[in-house]
């Protein structure tokens, strides 16, 4: 006995030790991660500001007010797919909440309404106060409906998705989003969330949750929103001036070690609002096909480029299909039909591509559609007349409808992308979702491009973030061009160091080059800060979640590492500005050129028909070189009406005729495009 009492004593033994090194293990690697995570060198952050917002679009918004008939009938519907940044002036009455494909993860359809603390400016609220308790927020608030003529027995049911934190912060226990019915004015005051306000007293709470991480909400599957439902049971409500709202209460975090980014810090989605009688709480399908995610670009890596480097080699830049996301929202599987154009400046239809009919199961049962021609439908060959031009600017337009006059609910069937070809390079869509710091020594940010055929940097474009406390107020840095990052060749600094705006509002700011910059083939643009720079001291630069250019993206943090690809996805927000029709090395076209005609052109065959005027008398005499757009002869010879171009690649060309007795030339370019 005493024997087994010993064996079990030094088991317990070395199961405590076990145990307690087990604990020192994990306790050693969770110190690890939280130390690795505090001491993190690339941070993305939420906004501070919400750039799409402002005075001036908001006077544009109220301006464009539409005949309402008032009050509103029933059903009143609304999925935010139209453009924002405010909602449709026609079913709410108010401005705060913040209408974008951005912020939300899996939405049903593809906007949402996005509640932070932000006003309709996009500053945050006056009231706001950091002192850790809840304030009210943004509000979105009904135009008066009729429900006058109607009465419990009529089953009138609201109805609406939400989701916590998105892509942005998460809202604590504390915090919450609420719905609201508004009482008649001899109605019970019982809310008094704002003390003073009669008209506060007047909405009574009827619904609400507390926030809580995206995590939590979702464990990380579908579905991504949740339902909330509310039957309009109290005959108070059955008037003919009903209205409702949703409200967010938030508060800033106990111990934020950067107080300067808190305003999407903390956010709520709201999508698919539904009000109508004859409903059940239980009914949750709805008779709609629909997209529910925006329209992507044409283009692989880039948003917009200059339309000289597409039409150069529009193979090397195009994307080979889409990523279109539909969903079926009902409980029945439908046969509908896709498609999608593309048009030009003036709204003619270049391209069609036909998707055909085909059947979509509900999304609770298999989730988005995943029929090829639907789901990953393939860019056109030659989708764009390749033409030269300064700019050029298209409009994808890709639609469905289900049956032969479609579905409940036709808002969500069309979505656009714009095309844009100017004289810059982009990865990112114009709209941060968060902002992007860097610390280290002398950090630095680069992201990388390809030119199809040498050019000049004239400028550079970097969306600055404004912040609460001015972080950036005269930070110094400096730009830079490069050629190669490993090993680094730099093809232009700036000779003085630059600061950041001062005081001025979020968005792209150009940085003119002391000298215009000759790139070819990869370069890489970017900032450099100098000394030891701290987060708090960090540019704070926009960051576009929306397109994944994170392959693109690389850090310096002076730790001897070098240069770091990216681990965020996302877009970092700088665009190289070309110089317009200048072809390096070259000089321009002589006026006289008129003399020389090529067709077709661009040239998508095997040979360029090329045409001389009667001033070119001996054409025995006559010969003809063909040059890339670099300078480098690739062709010589006598002349012929049909020059053989099989051996040429897809790209910009300039050919050239003399006259071998005279010494008399005539240039022109040409583009080839199969």
């Amino acid at each position: 006995m005493y024997g087994m009492s010993r064996l079990k004593k030094q088991k317990m033994k070395t199961f405590n030790q076990l145990t307690r090194m087990k604990i020192r293990a994990l306790f050693l690697l969770f110190f690890v991660m939280v130390v690795t995570r505090l001491h993190a060198q690339e941070v993305l952050l939420p906004l501070q500001y919400n750039p799409e917002k402002s005075e001036e679009t908001l006077s544009m918004h109220r301006a464009a007010v539409k005949n309402l008939t008032s009050p509103l009938t029933l059903p009143f519907w609304d999925d935010f797919s139209y453009k924002g940044p405010y909602p449709d002036n026609a079913r709410w009455a108010d401005n705060y909440v913040f209408i974008n494909s951005g912020s939300a993860v899996h939405p049903k359809t593809y906007h949402v309404a996005t509640f932070d603390i932000l006003d309709d400016e996009g500053r945050i609220y006056e009231h706001a106060a950091p002192d850790n308790q809840p304030f009210p927020a943004d509000h979105l608030t009904s135009h008066p409906i009729d429900l006058g003529e109607l009465s419990p027995a009529d089953s009138v049911v609201l109805s609406f998705y939400y989701q916590p934190q998105g892509r942005g912060g998460d809202p604590s226990t504390r915090d919450s989003l609420l719905v609201q019915f508004y009482l008649p004015a001899d109605g019970d005051r019982n809310d008094n969330e704002q003390e003073g306000d009669d008209e506060a007293f007047r909405w009574q709470s009827v619904w609400g949750v507390p926030g809580e991480s995206l995590k939590n909400f979702s464990q990380d599957t579908f579905p991504y929103f949740k339902r909330g439902v509310i039957p309009i049971t109290d005959d108070i409500y059955f008037r003919e001036d009903f209205r409702f709202r949703f409200r967010n209460h938030a508060s800033f975090a106990p111990e934020q070690t950067i107080p300067n980014y808190s305003a999407t810090a903390n956010i709520w989605n709201i999508d698919y609002v539904y009000l109508d009688r004859d409903r059940s709480v239980h009914d949750t399908a709805y008779y709609d096909v629909a997209f529910a995610a925006p329209a992507q670009s044409l283009l692989q890596e880039y948003t917009a480029m200059p339309w000289s480097h597409y039409i150069a080699d529009p193979l090397s830049v195009l994307r080979e299909s889409f990523d279109v996301r539909i969903t079926n929202l009902d409980v029945s599987s439908y046969n509908y039909t896709y498609r999608y154009i593309i048009q030009d400046e003036g709204g003619n239809i270049l391209r069609t591509y036909s998707g055909g009919s085909w059947v979509i199961a509900p999304f609770s049962e298999e989730g988005y559609q995943e029929y090829q021609p639907h789901a990953n439908p393939v860019v056109l060959a030659n989708p764009l007349p390749a033409a030269p031009a300064t700019s050029r600017h298209f409009r994808i337009v890709h639609s469905l409808r289900e049956g032969a006059t479609g579905d409940a609910f036709p808002e969500n069937d069309t979505i656009v992308y714009d095309q844009v070809f100017s004289n810059y390079f982009s990865h990112d869509d114009g709209s941060p979702e968060m902002v992007h710091l860097t610390k280290g020594y002398n950090p630095g940010r680069a992201m990388k491009f390809i030119a199809n055929h040498p050019d000049t940097v004239e400028a550079v474009q970097l969306y600055f973030m404004e912040t609460i406390n001015n972080q950036d107020q005269q930070q110094a840095f400096e730009l830079k061009i490069w050629d190669s990052l490993d090993p680094e060749e730099i093809l232009y600094r700036s000779t003085e160091p630059l600061f950041s705006p001062e005081n001025g509002r979020s968005g792209f700011v150009t940085l003119e080059l002391d000298d215009h910059v000759l790139v070819e083939d990869t370069f890489y643009v970017g900032i450099i800060q100098p000394g030891n720079v701290p987060l708090h001291n960090s540019l704070v630069i926009g960051y576009d979640l929306d397109n994944d250019a994170s392959h693109r993206l690389f850090n310096n943090f002076g730790d001897g590492e070098g240069w770091q690809s990216s681990i965020e996805s996302g877009a970092l927000m700088i665009r190289p500005v070309m110089k317009r029709d200048d072809i390096t090395g070259l000089s321009p076209l002589p006026e006289e050129a008129i003399a020389l005609t090529v067709y077709p052109n661009p040239a998508g065959g095997q040979e360029l028909n090329i045409r001389l005027d009667e001033t070119f008398r001996h054409i025995d005499q006559i010969q003809i070189r063909v040059y890339d757009t670099a300078g480098r002869l690739l062709h010589t010879g006598a002349f012929t009406p049909a020059l053989n171009i099989s051996g040429l690649n897809n790209g910009m060309y300039l050919l050239q005729v003399m006259d071998t007795r005279t010494g008399r030339t005539h240039t022109t370019r040409f583009i080839i495009s199969r």
